[in-house]
């Protein structure tokens, strides 16, 4: 799963050890995710080091990391920052109170909290750093998207890829309309959002998904947005397109049974991707990649109906 910490500035800043054990712990693919708590979070953990007289080659390695999880493991926090209400730990508990963190890492555990892990006597084993990397969910839109919302909230880049996804199926539909809503409500601007199926004799033409998958996605898709469809053919002896995932920039997600909104009597198994893997597969579903072959045209539909050949 998915889980949000806050980590104080001063509990990862202070010293190299501290700073490269813990940053080692985070990323969409290791179920941990540090929240950009305040805004400049990384500039603050920067400046804590600088004071801390870290020497001139670990601090530069210091910024390279922090540099690197802004893409591998932090996210937008969405939380009010008071510095007039007191220090960092301050706003913190605050915050937990309002809209909760997993746990909190902090430099003491003021009040003895049992959400608040000392970042010097962290272990991996405990409780509150344990983050399963695949588990299930039911196989309702809500949930899916739920279970997804750290990514599609966090990425500009985002491919659902199903062999079988069907803009007429209204269970498609329900995943697909509760993931756009959550990616709409991230202020992302100019998120790429794509779908990649299967072609074969059982799907409507082409022609006819271009006449009518605008009204089909009627209300599905919030104003400003778009999708693209992509459908591919299986090469003779080539590659199988049978996985379902979720790709974005960020990471990403093994969805095994699909995106298909089944009902809460069905559960849909997800997993974790390795960063690795997770930007092959994108790879492989880019438009001039040579794994598959690709169907044209792509089509794109805007929120208003139109539909145009991309």
């Amino acid at each position: 799963m998915l889980f949000e910490y806050a980590v104080e500035p001063k509990a990862i800043g202070s010293n190299w050890k501290d700073f490269k054990y813990l940053i080692e712990k985070f990323g969409f693919d290791r179920g941990r995710l540090i929240s950009r708590f305040p805004k400049k979070w990384e500039r603050d953990v920067i400046e804590v080091a600088q004071q801390s007289g870290m020497g001139d080659v670990r601090l530069k390695s210091l910024v390279s990391r922090l540099q690197q999880a802004k893409t591998t493991a932090l996210i937008s926090s969405r939380r009010d920052y008071d510095p007039s209400v007191g220090d960092w730990l301050e706003n913190a508990l605050r915050q937990q109170q309002v809209q909760p963190f997993h746990a909190i890492i902090a430099s003491e555990n003021r009040g003895s909290r049992a959400y608040i892990l000392v970042a010097d006597e962290i272990d991996e084993t405990d409780p509150l750093m344990v983050a399963p990397t695949n588990w299930e969910v039911p196989r309702v839109g809500a949930d899916l998207a739920a279970a997804m919302a750290p990514l599609l909230r966090s990425s500009k880049d985002v491919l659902f890829v199903d062999r079988f996804f069907n803009l007429e199926d209204a269970r498609y539909k329900e995943t697909l309309k509760a993931s756009l809503a959550i990616m709409a409500s991230s202020g992302i601007a100019d998120v790429r959002c794509e779908i990649h199926y299967v072609e074969h004799d059982k799907r409507p033409p082409l022609a006819l998904v271009e006449r009518h998958a605008g009204r089909w996605l009627a209300g599905v898709i919030p104003a400003g947005m778009s999708i693209k469809l992509f459908g591919w053919k299986e090469k003779v002896g080539g590659a199988d397109f049978h996985a379902r995932f979720l790709l974005t920039d960020r990471g990403g997600m093994n969805v095994e049974a699909g995106f298909s909104a089944e009902g809460p009597h069905q559960k849909v198994f997800l997993a974790l991707l390795e960063e690795q893997i997770c930007q092959m597969k994108m790879a492989a579903f880019a438009r001039g990649a040579t794994q598959y072959d690709l169907v044209e045209p792509v089509l794109e539909i805007f929120s208003d109906g139109v539909v145009k050949r991309a």
